[in-house]
């Protein structure tokens, strides 16, 4: 079968000495994972597609008979100008693509989660500064999509006791845009991270280990 979607590219594992497959969270089919022949080859121009977090219009055959797919065409809709230039947003684009990986689904028709993850990541690639509370303030609006959507730190202090700075934190980011000044530190950042990554896997039932989390948290000073 052939679709049409939008995709937003998340991570890939080499395959064979040229090919590679991918990750890509897509509009229409939820999380899939793709194979991609020849991409790894030296003269092929189409590796900068398959960088965290690029939003990309495809048109892939399905395999109904396999968990692997193929990709007829590809193209970027959006070109970045500083996700993938500036060192910090880098870390934050492999600490997301990678949360999103263990978190999004095989679900059909996800226009509003999509919508939700793309708008999010062009507006921290529009940012010139202060995006450093970026991942949490992600994590936290992201709940109400599973249908965990949090009002108070309340929510959160059901299984872990916080302090009156972690829960003014938390409530800061709950209430406030991307683009709004909250006060915080590397320590503070750090704690609800790990908060946050026991609040998904919860509510998820699941377990979510992260790699990216020890880069993020040095990254933020």
């Amino acid at each position: 079968m052939i679709t049409k979607t939008r995709g937003l590219f998340l991570s890939h594992i080499k395959y064979g000495e040229t090919s590679i497959i991918c990750k890509i969270f897509t509009e229409s089919l939820g999380l899939q994972s793709f194979i991609v022949n020849g991409i790894r080859k030296s003269k092929s121009k189409n590796i900068g597609l398959f960088q965290p977090l690029n939003i990309m219009d495809m048109v892939v055959y399905l395999n109904k008979k396999s968990e692997l797919h193929r990709i007829k065409e590809i193209k970027p809709i959006n070109i970045y100008s500083s996700l993938h230039n500036d060192i910090s947003k880098i870390s934050l684009c492999f600490f997301l693509s990678e949360f999103l990986s263990k978190v999004c689904t095989t679900e059909e028709n996800q226009y509003n989660k999509f919508e939700f993850i793309i708008n999010s990541f062009k507006f921290l690639d529009s940012m010139k500064d202060g995006y450093h509370n970026f991942h949490i303030q992600f994590l936290l609006k992201f709940l109400k999509f599973f249908g965990f959507e949090l009002s108070s730190s309340k929510q959160i202090s059901r299984f872990s006791t916080l302090n009156l700075e972690t829960a003014k934190y938390i409530d800061d980011c709950i209430k406030n845009n991307y683009d709004i000044k909250i006060d915080s530190n590397n320590i503070l950042r750090n704690k609800v991270i790990n908060l946050l990554i026991e609040y998904y896997s919860r509510c998820l039932d699941v377990k979510i280990k992260l790699k990216s989390t020890t880069v993020l948290k040095n990254i933020f000073k």
